[in-house]
């Protein structure tokens, strides 16, 4: 029964750590390069990919963003871009 209990504990510890690293995060700062082409837009150093459905051509250099993105494959894959307030 205790062996139970523990690999239990040990796979679901396992899961909540996969599903934890999958979790958006979000980044605020000002826009320092915007890449109409290549769909990136970098804030704080940090490049931002998006997918190919954003218009990107709205986002202006020195505009304070939020950008909502997952890393995947040591990447920071963007799923939304607004206006800060």
């Amino acid at each position: 029964m205790r062996k139970l209990l523990v690999s239990s504990l040990v796979v679901a510890s396992l899961a909540f750590s996969s599903a934890a690293m999958a979790a958006a995060s979000t980044v605020t700062g000002a826009v320092t390069a915007v890449d109409v082409k290549t769909e990136t837009v970098t804030v704080d150093k940090k490049v931002y990919i998006f997918p190919s459905k954003f218009d990107l051509s709205k986002i202006k250099v020195g505009e304070k963003v939020v950008i909502t993105f997952e890393m995947k494959a040591g990447k920071n894959d963007a799923t939304k871009i607004e206006a800060a307030k």
